[in-house]
């Protein structure tokens, strides 16, 4: 599991408007030294970031487009203000892999939704 590594996760029940809900494709996007941890049980945890099929006219300027590819099988948005942590176990199946610029759009606008 590597940065940029697009998972199918399961983010459980939706109980109010701020959880994600049902199984959807996330962005593990965290420091492939953190990865190697989680590989080692040595840590439990992925930064991840939801994808969306949905576009939104509101947070457009904190998504990035990523094309279907691989098991990936809808065109999607990674929802980059929607980064969240999760443990390894709501992990399910590898989908597919962004390219460089993919991971270059996203970490740009990061640093604009951290305000760094």
């Amino acid at each position: 599991m590597l940065k940029g590594d697009i998972y199918l996760v399961d983010f459980g029940k939706s109980k109010d408007s701020f959880s994600f809900g049902k199984n959807r494709p996330a962005i593990i996007f965290q420091t492939n030294k953190l990865n190697y941890a989680v590989k080692e049980e040595i840590y439990d945890y992925f930064l991840v970031i939801p994808l969306s099929t949905k576009n939104d006219i509101v947070t457009d300027e904190f998504r990035v487009k990523i094309k279907k590819r691989d098991y990936l099988q809808e065109d999607s948005f990674a929802v980059v203000n929607s980064i969240c942590f999760l443990h390894k176990k709501y992990l399910q199946t590898k989908l597919a892999t962004l390219d460089d610029d993919e991971i270059v759009q996203i970490e740009k606008i990061i640093k604009t939704v951290f305000d760094i």
